[in-house]
């Protein structure tokens, strides 16, 4: 009961984002300007904020980074293999397996593990799942769709896309400042911690905003087999990788499980564009965030 009550308000504004849009009362044109404030200013002010003031010994958990990748880089080649099995297209298995594997860790994850963890265990559990998404499962995945893109598009430059991330940008930068130990100037840290601030309602909004104006569409049974994928196997996956291994934290176990339990990223359907699969993964984004209200609740 008390998962629901922390997780009723959440809904709530990602509900308001929805109707403001749905409805007109906001121009569908400023979802995406919001999100790049979220992006670009609001989560990497308080990733680096929370970065630079832990010790770097506390803020890296190599355990938990090796169990949470390999369970999320297991789920990735099963989904892809599991689509293909089913008779799905390269393209469709790449969508399907990137829409397992990685979690909406920015928009949504933070937010919730605010509410649940505590700001700073949801911190440093978002910091660690960036690392994972971002070093391994979405330069694979990328690939992936690159091989599938039936127009023949382009490869992805991931190591550009990486380097130009700033959310990675804010990781690194506050590892390196804790690790030097150099303090920051109490007006610089008042500075960040209020942009900082910004991002979990903002975050939410967007959500909602995507939500009412991603144009929806593909097989139902892939979808279906995304949002199980999603939903049930990557928590299950990711909370028996870290159970195994036993220098992983109880704390830092729930955090895990948590984000991998969230839907999966808001860019997914841009990302599947690419292969032609956009409208099946806006479908699945749209499926998977509305059931996590009910699904959320029972993996916790």
């Amino acid at each position: 009961m008390m998962v629901i009550q922390t997780l009723l308000p959440i809904f709530a504004v990602i509900g308001i984002g929805w109707i403001s849009v749905r409805t007109g009362y906001l121009d569908q044109g400023v979802v995406a300007p919001a999100a790049q404030v979220v992006m670009r200013i609001a989560l990497p002010a308080m990733i680096f904020l929370a970065l630079a003031g832990t010790p770097i010994g506390q803020s890296f958990d190599l355990a938990f980074l090796l169990a949470y990748g390999a369970a999320s880089l297991t789920l990735l080649g099963m989904g892809y293999g599991v689509a293909r099995a089913f008779g799905l297209s390269r393209a469709e298995a790449a969508v399907i397996a990137m829409g397992m594997s990685m979690a909406n860790s920015a928009f949504m994850g933070l937010p919730i593990g605010q509410a649940i963890l505590g700001q700073d265990l949801a911190i440093r559990v978002f910091a660690h799942v960036l690392i994972v998404e971002n070093l391994v499962i979405l330069p694979l995945a990328l690939l992936a769709l690159a091989s599938a893109d039936r127009d023949g598009g382009a490869r992805p430059n991931v190591a550009r896309e990486l380097v130009r991330n700033p959310l990675m940008i804010a990781l690194v930068a506050g590892g390196v400042v804790s690790l030097l130990g150099v303090g920051l100037p109490a007006h610089a840290a008042d500075v960040l911690d209020l942009l900082g601030r910004l991002s979990a309602p903002l975050a939410l909004l967007v959500i909602g905003g995507m939500l009412a104006s991603l144009p929806a569409g593909g097989r139902l049974g892939a979808v279906g087999l995304i949002v199980a994928g999603k939903l049930v196997v990557h928590p299950l996956l990711v909370w028996l990788g870290l159970k195994l291994v036993p220098a992983v934290g109880t704390e830092m176990v729930l955090g895990g499980v948590l984000f991998a339990a969230m839907p999966m990223i808001t860019i997914f359907p841009l990302f599947a564009a690419r292969a032609g699969q956009g409208k099946l993964a806006a479908l699945g984004l749209m499926v998977a965030t509305s059931i996590s209200f009910v699904t959320l609740p029972v993996v916790l």
